[in-house]
């Protein structure tokens, strides 16, 4: 009895993190691990609380000389009216954090206006399932690696662009008693994520929406 109730909760570790990349096309390569090296560097216990990150620092990360984009992608990226790279990865690294922490905390209301109902309806699933099951995660946001455009997609009335997040993230996962069955905060995830947003181009609204995801090999 003992060793299916341990399976049941692996399992539902793995689905949460599975809605979490929101990814369709997931592969079974786990996230590059690195373990803290000593006291000071370890990340204590704390209520997850969203943080305003300096828009300076994502900035500074999108000045880089390592960020290019490839000719094709500028070209196309020119023919949006307005369309400014660096004000947009700004604004996608504030939903970026907006979403996980949405997520983590049981509040996906509050992001509806910035994700498709596709992608909204799978996690609000993931999160009943969660509560059903008696568990609670936690994230521990650390930083951005790198944020990218990596694609432009113009169609006949929209744009879509694939951004691909790589960020440093500490995920636990809790059963009712509060105790961590899958984990740890003493270890560091690297995590690739590429989402996808979309805009209608000859709408009013200029906000874009969070269209598709899915987790880099």
């Amino acid at each position: 009895m003992l060793e299916i109730i341990i399976l049941a909760m692996v399992a539902v570790f793995l689905v949460t993190r599975l809605y979490l990349t929101f990814g369709t096309n997931t592969d079974s390569k786990q996230p590059e691990v690195y373990e803290k090296k000593s006291e000071e560097n370890v990340v204590p216990k704390r209520k997850i609380v969203l943080e305003k990150r300096p828009l300076e620092s994502v900035q500074k990360l999108c000045a880089n000389e390592n960020f290019t984009l490839e000719n094709r992608i500028q070209s196309l990226l020119g023919k949006i009216k307005g369309f400014d790279a660096e004000v947009f990865l700004v604004s996608a690294c504030r939903v970026f954090e907006m979403i996980l922490h949405a997520f983590y905390t049981n509040e996906m209301p509050s992001v509806k206006g910035l994700v498709s109902k596709k992608i909204y309806d799978v996690l609000d699933k993931s999160i009943t399932e969660r509560k059903i099951n008696g568990f609670s995660s936690e994230v521990e946001f650390i930083c951005f690696d790198n944020v990218e455009i990596k694609d432009v997609r113009l169609l006949k009335n929209s744009v879509k662009i694939v951004v691909e997040f790589i960020t440093q993230q500490i995920n636990i996962l809790r059963n009712a008693q509060g105790e961590v069955v899958c984990g740890d905060e003493n270890f560091i995830q690297k995590i690739t994520d590429v989402w996808t947003f979309e805009r209608t181009l000859d709408a009013k609204d200029k906000n874009w929406i969070l269209v598709s995801t899915k987790k880099h090999a």
